[in-house]
């Protein structure tokens, strides 16, 4: 449908307009308006996530379910953290058919290499013959299982999209023992799994050249900085949405959220929208109202990430819900949305386009901030859910005994004896004592994931909402 045109008077008429028509005089309104809106997953897919420890207690998977809840809520997916704490490409092999394909996934992410590589094998100095026939039969092994696992992925007729291992932080001076040469080891990873996604002719995400690239352009301003954690191992809350950008910029085309421009240069005024639909415009000098239907909600970014949208593009890519009115008298605005004050604009920076997708306090903000607290929710109920599996997998798959909680804690007992004073230790006590306080919690924690799934589904559905643009007095 093409660029709809009006007059002053026009009103109760509905505009839905997703062609554009390009006329010179007005150029400026149509920036990026060509574009895809057709995400990369389908309505009723099925998503796992197969990974380690940075998938266990990643929180990238959890970004990724919010934009896709939020950007596309026709679509309605499933997300399953199948991440274990400590496991390589072996384990992954082993435990895929009763832990991942129990969910009927369409799609699994897979992310391994970080426990494969061996990082102790690593360190600044000159490694012995021994030592570098370790690291090399290390990786000679890493390629022999993912091969496998990947083969696997695709025997069931599911989709794989394959992850680069995350950095391993050889770069930053933090203090904190670095274990130097591994990253290279992980490279020697990532192009192997470049490989593989040729061969089985599978989406490969390069998640660890960039982030390597990002590190290298940082440290040159501070050479503290990482944007992994502490450990040079796991990614924090910036690593996890850096890798999520990573992923949604391989899988989306560049989009905005929405668009409505307004320009009132002539008597004929042009209005357009982009991903919306407006009815009920009125126009005057001093008043513009109407009533408009977006069809996505905004990306809701919190505080603590404000430094991962400083490192990357996403924003401007991905999360703009954009409101342009040209033709403006010079002065300022006042914004309404639903009689809720939004903010004040010039004319001029109404001209040039204002991004509420950065406004918290738009009825559409606080839905979509709603609706983070639901993914939050869940990757919580994941995680606790997860702790039983890391256990299951990790520490009990040797165990024949009977179906005893007494006899399986001997059992466990034994097996964290085996590790004590090692540096994990504690973190391993904890997820066993965490195990027996899940395990009879098991059922209820799936149902409260589907409890909150439905949620996300009622609370993302899209409503018009009134907005009022007038002068101030």
């Amino acid at each position: 449908m093409p660029s709809c045109l009006l007059n002053k008077n026009t009103s109760m008429q509905q505009y839905r307009c997703t062609l554009i028509v390009l006329f010179a005089s007005f150029s400026s309104l149509f920036a990026g308006f060509a574009q895809s809106n057709i995400p990369y997953f389908k309505s009723g897919d099925i998503i796992c996530f197969l990974g380690d420890s940075i998938t266990h207690g990643g929180q990238y998977h959890e970004f990724l379910q919010l934009f896709y809840a939020t950007r596309y809520p026709e679509v309605t997916l499933s997300f399953h953290n199948c991440g274990i704490s400590g496991d390589n490409a072996s384990g992954m092999l082993a435990r895929f058919e009763e832990d991942v394909l129990k969910h009927k996934p369409t799609h699994v992410f897979l992310m391994t290499g970080m426990n494969n590589v061996n990082r102790n094998l690593y360190f600044d100095g000159t490694a012995s013959d021994k030592l570098l026939n370790q690291r090399a039969a290390a990786l000679k092994n890493y390629k022999k299982q993912t091969a496998l696992l990947v083969a696997k992925i695709k025997a069931y007729q599911v989709v794989p999209i394959l992850l680069t291992p995350t950095i391993y932080d050889q770069y930053s001076k933090i203090e904190k023992e670095n274990n130097m040469g591994c990253n290279d080891a992980l490279i020697a990873c990532s192009n192997h799994i470049k490989k593989l996604g040729d061969k089985y002719d599978a989406l490969v995400i390069d998640l660890n050249t960039p982030m390597k690239e990002l590190m290298e352009r940082e440290l040159k301003k501070d050479s503290l900085f990482t944007v992994i954690g502490k450990d040079r191992v796991h990614p924090g809350p910036m690593g996890n949405f850096i890798m999520f950008n990573q992923i949604i910029a391989t899988l989306e085309p560049e989009t905005m959220l929405s668009k409505i421009a307004i320009d009132l240069h002539n008597n004929q005024h042009l209005i357009l929208a982009e991903h919306a639909t407006l009815r009920n415009v009125q126009l005057s000098d001093s008043l513009i109202s109407f009533q408009a239907h977006e069809y996505s909600l905004p990306f809701p970014v919190s505080n603590h990430l404000g430094k991962a949208l400083s490192l990357t593009s996403f924003t401007e890519i991905y999360n703009r819900q954009m409101f342009q009115v040209e033709g403006l008298r010079g002065g300022v605005y006042k914004l309404f949305i639903e009689n809720v004050f939004i903010g004040r604009f010039s004319s001029q920076e109404l001209g040039n386009g204002v991004n509420l997708a950065k406004k918290a306090n738009t009825p559409q903000y606080k839905k979509a901030k709603a609706i983070r607290e639901l993914c939050a929710a869940y990757r919580k109920t994941e995680f606790q859910l997860r702790t039983v599996a890391h256990i299951k997998y990790t520490f009990l798959k040797d165990y024949k005994g009977k179906d005893d909680v007494a006899l399986v804690k001997k059992h466990l007992d034994r097996k964290l004896k085996k590790i004590n004073g090692k540096p994990y230790y504690e973190y391993i006590k904890n997820s066993m004592d965490t195990y027996f306080e899940i395990l009879p919690k098991v059922d209820s924690l799936e149902k409260k994931k589907e409890r909150i799934k439905t949620l996300m589904q009622l609370e993302n559905i899209t409503s018009p909402h009134e907005w009022v643009l007038s002068t101030t007095l």
